[in-house]
């Protein structure tokens, strides 16, 4: 080019492709527009030489290499409007529109880049990152069903490809198919075993599964070949939240914390773990950070606001205003910020609009759960019929019971964590919190999908003790507080006849509505975000408790909360004795109790026992339409 003037080299370049040398003139072409990259003769040139001869797709290796020098620079505007250049020179490459899908990825424009992906797998339907990379701006912007047709698609065409298996995995997630996602993820690992995001994907699958102990060792895996994994720590402090190791799991957010400050889930992991121990402070400050550290954060907002009493003039309530208000927001941050408003406004004694946030996010957590009342209908009439398969009576355990379970059950927001409280105050009680052991052994038995036979009820007994032994602290009695155990009680009767049942009761409005009013972490309670469906399913469960107390006579201790609340000395000692236990005056202090609670409970536990909170739903009563009406 330092030879020849612009004109000199484009009759060079019709020449050459007079002569059939088509890499060669396009090679010319493009130095002309290297030095002059405003002349037209030449940019037409190009263009018609490429609609002639389409084979050749790609831009030469040189312009290639400055594209990827701009990616690792970080400068994806520059890179954007590059790959867009050339695209109009080589408007058949789908290496260019691929580039230039990634460039808006990192740009956050979704449309533009799921446009030039499009693009890219049009040109080239082989093309299997470009399928993966269009699986992932689908996935972004919530189009899972064709996310998950696209990563299929990558995979049809490279079956090695581990990212996609990955990706597969988490829109599999998306759409509540946990199984099959933790397949996806585990295949990933066999093709790539230093795979570190598949480990903690796997390990958040897991937890959600309730196979807690499973996910502590997947992040844990991932940890061994990260050490310093911001994510891989975060998630593992949650998880030992979840398992109740409170102190554990503070450790490891604030070291997640250190090597990542600017994680905000980290904050908010260590804000649940302070909550639990008590440290309701610590708790504050750490959602704030949360909050601080990402102000869209939507958890965050809602787990500050069941922390600190709003006043009218509060700033954070505009705030998360407009942060519901916003098209950016997704339907699943907006439940969390309605959870968090309806809190904010019921402090501030507007209860028209409490109520009205209130619905807004119960319909918007019962729409991502896709809850349907039948299922829990069939699921009790399961129950029922595979209890009526075999009697207590024909079981005789192969060993004793060590430790012995005393399971406290009921109704969610009927009062359990105030019982376990209690209980978990006397010396010979290791209070051991919503334990998933007994649902995770025992749910095939009790929904009739295995023969409960003298072997198989062994099976269940031998593995739900080994578990509870793990966590018993040494104490000769374990406490298990998952409400729904209720379901459990026929096959507790039968393979753990030394098992103490406690079940509290609560005035059956207060507990519908207590119900109503919370956002639960867990999947599996799903009735509680529609009024008529937490009416419906509180009669399936009263229909059924007094169906086990007629199937199993004496083997339950009714304790009502209420009543524990106005005589809470006679009710504790009634309940002690009732549970074969010396008396011990320290279960009158249960708001002395230090140890960790991980439910929605607890503020109120760390409290004095309290009376009245069973009439808090009678201020919303103009707005529920008489929907508590024959409770």
């Amino acid at each position: 080019m330092a030879r020849l003037s612009a004109s000199e080299a484009l009759l060079r370049a019709k020449s050459l492709e007079r002569r059939g040398a088509y890499a060669e003139a396009r090679g010319l072409y493009m130095d002309i527009l290297t030095a002059y990259p405003g002349n037209i003769r030449a940019r037409r040139a190009l263009e018609a030489l490429n609609r002639r001869d389409a084979t050749d797709r790609d831009p030469p290796p040189a312009l290639l290499n400055g594209l990827m020098g701009l990616f690792q620079s970080g400068r994806m505007e520059a890179l954007e409007q590059e790959a867009s250049r050339l695209l109009e020179l080589f408007p058949h490459s789908a290496l260019l529109a691929n580039v230039a899908g990634v460039a808006n990825v990192q740009l956050r424009r979704l449309p533009e880049a799921e446009a030039a992906f499009r693009r890219a797998c049009t040109a080239e339907p082989d093309f299997a990152e470009a399928q993966n990379n269009l699986g992932n701006v689908l996935k972004d912007q919530g189009k899972l069903d064709e996310a998950e047709t696209r990563y299929r698609r990558a995979l049809t065409i490279a079956p090695a490809y581990a990212e996609a298996h990955n990706n597969l995995g988490n829109v599999l997630r998306d759409r509540g198919r946990l199984s099959a996602a933790a397949d996806s993820y585990r295949r990933a690992m066999d093709l790539k075993p230093d795979y570190v995001e598949t480990h903690i994907n796997l390990g958040s699958v897991l937890a959600e599964q309730g196979e807690l102990d499973a996910a502590e060792a997947s992040y844990r895996a991932a940890l061994r070949l990260d050490p310093d994994h911001g994510v891989a720590l975060s998630n593992l402090g949650r998880a030992l939240t979840d398992l109740g190791r409170f102190t554990e799991a503070v450790e490891c957010l604030e070291r997640a914390i250190t090597v990542m400050p600017a994680y905000a889930a980290a904050h908010n992991n260590l804000g649940n773990a302070l909550n639990a121990l008590g440290d309701f402070t610590g708790a504050e400050a750490a959602f704030r950070r949360a909050i601080e550290t990402d102000p869209t954060f939507a958890a965050a907002y809602r787990h500050q606001s069941t922390l600190k009493t709003f006043r009218a003039d509060d700033p954070q309530i505009a705030v998360m205003l407009d942060l519901h208000a916003s098209d950016r927001t997704t339907p699943a941050a907006k439940c969390h910020l309605s959870f968090a408003l309806a809190k904010a406004f019921e402090d501030t004694g507007d209860l028209a609009r409490a109520f009205a946030f209130l619905k807004d996010g119960n319909a918007l957590r019962k729409a991502r759960l896709g809850y349907d009342i039948s299922s829990d209908r069939t699921l009790f009439a399961r129950v029922r019929a595979a209890d009526a398969v075999v009697s207590a009576a024909d079981f005789r355990p192969s060993a004793p019971a060590a430790p012995t379970p005393i399971f406290i059950l009921g109704m969610p927001r009927s009062g359990t964590s105030l019982v376990e409280q209690i209980v978990s105050c006397h010396s010979d009680v290791h209070g051991a919190g919503e334990l998933l052991d007994l649902p995770m052994a025992g749910r095939a038995l009790v929904a009739g999908e295995a023969a409960p036979t003298q072997e198989a009820l062994d099976t269940f007994r031998q593995s739900y003790l080994s578990a509870l032994a793990r966590r018993n602290a040494g104490a000769a009695c374990v406490t298990d507080k998952a409400p729904q155990n209720f379901l459990f009680i026929g096959l507790i009767a039968k393979a753990l006849p030394e098992a103490r049942i406690v079940h509290v009761t609560r005035d059956a409005k207060a507990v519908c509505w207590s119900n109503y009013r919370q956002y639960f972490a867990a999947n599996a309670l799903g009735y509680s975000y529609d009024l008529a469906d937490v009416v419906a399913y509180y009669r399936l469960y009263a229909d059924l408790m007094q169906d086990w107390a007629q199937r199993y006579p004496g083997r339950i201790i009714d304790l009502d909360y209420d009543r524990l609340t106005e005589d809470q000395e006679s009710e504790t000692r009634r309940l002690i004795a009732a549970l074969d236990l010396p008396w011990d005056a320290a279960c009158l202090a249960p708001h002395k109790n230090a140890r960790g609670v991980g439910t929605a409970s607890q503020r109120q536990v760390r409290q004095s026992v309290y009376r009245g909170s069973s009439n808090d739903w009678k201020r919303y009563e103009p707005f529920l339409s008489g929907a508590f009406d024959g409770l």
